[in-house]
């Protein structure tokens, strides 16, 4: 039987084709997608009050992108008993190791800093990012890019508390993981990674509030890199955290769309500058390093510009900070993000 035959290469072209049609489709999506995203979100800004109530169908929104357990009514508290194990006392106060129950066979891991003196303090989160520990942003063996995070706050008197993510560096601190594979594993079930660890830093904040040395009306959270990321999205999903500070995060999210800081449909809804969206009318505090090695200080420019639109429409544009430091991939080691979050914390 004499069969058709032809040179392997022939069909190329049309493969290219496919594929660069595939790439031209994505950019022409993504270049529609910022006009359905000011389509979309657009809350009421007559005053701070209103702001406020058009933002909860969009903070539900946001839960449900992310995912269970986040799109749960609040539960009843987890009546299991937090343990906080004091490890040292130095000039600047107590330091306890906590475990923390958030739900049934679920725990958080984090540090506990206690000043001295008379309460109530304020509590602020201090989240570490990639790569990191409790321990490492809070100076206990050097802290490389976070410029002794924890510490520049509990130094201007709040207590903090210092949680551990699925971010550490597996060769120096615990064992190896695949965060994406997790990730991946936890969206095939209708929650995300981001999600879990959103849940799990508000049952800290649950637990600690409990505790009689803590001011429950005066919360904040400064964050670097990943850490940025986990402030800007606990605090615009819970409107208990008062100031935040996200340094090195806020960015073109098309640009920098890494897997666990992706969820279906986003880019027609919510990307950063909506997020920030969500913690106005609240203070926020943003910074870039001019020099980052990671992510580019263009499209921080781009979305602190549409997030400072937001805090003037309402009036309150000294409520909302956006700098871009000298400085790379770290917090900023002057004193203004720390100056901020006590300014209006």
């Amino acid at each position: 039987m004499n069969l058709f035959k032809e040179e392997e290469t022939a069909g190329n072209a049309y493969r290219l084709q496919q594929y660069q049609e595939l790439l031209d489709f994505i950019e022409n999506q993504r270049a529609l997608s910022t006009l359905r995203r000011e389509q979309y979100f657009q809350p009421d800004c007559s005053s701070e009050a209103a702001y406020v109530r058009s933002s909860t169908p969009y903070r539900h929104r946001l839960k449900a992108m992310l995912g269970w357990p986040l799109t749960e009514p609040p539960q009843p508290p987890v009546t299991d008993t937090a343990s906080f194990v004091q490890i040292g006392e130095d000039e600047l106060g107590s330091i306890y190791r906590a475990n923390i129950p958030v739900m049934e066979g679920l725990t958080a891991y984090g540090l506990y800093f206690l000043p001295h003196g008379e309460g109530p303090f304020p509590l602020v989160v201090s989240q570490h990012g990639g790569q990191g520990t409790p321990e490492l942003c809070s100076g206990f063996f050097g802290s490389e890019n976070y410029h002794d995070m924890t510490r520049r706050v509990l130094r201007r008197g709040a207590a903090v508390f210092a949680p551990q993510l699925l971010l550490w560096n597996a060769e120096r601190f615990g064992p190896e993981f695949q965060r994406q594979h997790l990730d991946t594993q936890f969206k095939q079930l209708g929650s995300s990674l981001a999600a879990i660890e959103l849940f799990k830093i508000q049952g800290c904040i649950n637990k600690l509030l409990e505790r009689p040395e803590l001011d429950t009306n005066r919360v904040g959270m400064i964050g670097l890199s990943y850490g940025g990321f986990y402030t800007l999205f606990t605090a615009a999903i819970d409107t208990r955290i008062q100031v935040s500070v996200s340094s090195c995060f806020v960015n073109d999210r098309f640009r920098y769309d890494w897997p666990d800081w992706t969820w279906f449909n986003a880019g027609n809804m919510l990307l950063d500058g909506e997020i920030c969206g969500l913690v106005c009318p609240r203070p926020l505090y943003l910074e870039a390093g001019e020099d980052d090695e990671l992510f580019h200080p263009e499209g921080f420019r781009a979305v602190s510009a549409q997030v400072m639109r937001y805090y003037e429409a309402l009036g309150i544009a000294d409520k909302f900070s956006s700098q871009v430091f000298k400085g790379t991939h770290e917090l900023n080691p002057q004193e203004d993000p720390v100056d901020f979050l006590f300014k209006w914390l």
